[in-house]
């Protein structure tokens, strides 16, 4: 009876624990440091929100691998042009460890004096870590303009 006693405990702990974090307050702050970071040029604060495994598919192109890569992708994206960018969370539901978002992204560019815009949806995996920060794990987004 007493280990099913300390069994019950720690099982009513746990899921007290799961349920006060609020993983949909912390994923809208990532997203303020990512916007932050892309808007300022920092693309290395954008990767460093990211798995050191991370898988970033962005639209029209091959799968971008590991933490390196996504920082080299958005260093890339940013030498093109300044941007401005915004994201809208739309859902999070949190389920363990793992997070998921849809939202819906907006930007702006200007490369070579043109103005680029581009809007669309995406979705993220974010993923708890073992010192409890979460991060981006998995990253699809696609545009809601036509292709040419």
């Amino acid at each position: 009876m007493k280990n099913f006693i300390t069994l019950f405990f720690i099982l009513l702990l746990q899921a007290c624990d799961s349920n006060t974090i609020d993983v949909e307050a912390i994923v809208i702050a990532n997203n303020e440091k990512w916007v932050n970071d892309y808007n300022s040029g920092n693309a290395k604060g954008i990767a460093d929100l990211h798995t050191t495994d991370a898988v970033v598919i962005p639209p029209h192109a091959d799968f971008v691998v590991g933490r390196d890569a996504i920082q080299k992708m958005y260093e890339d994206e940013i030498e093109m042009g300044k941007g401005t960018l915004d994201l809208k969370t739309l859902e999070v539901l949190h389920q363990g460890d793992y997070a998921y978002e849809t939202g819906l992204y907006d930007i702006q560019m200007t490369v070579n004096q043109e103005l680029i815009q581009d809007n669309g949806k995406y979705i993220v995996v974010w993923e708890r870590q073992t010192d409890g920060q979460w991060l981006c794990k998995k990253d699809i987004w696609n545009t809601n303009l036509e292709q040419p």
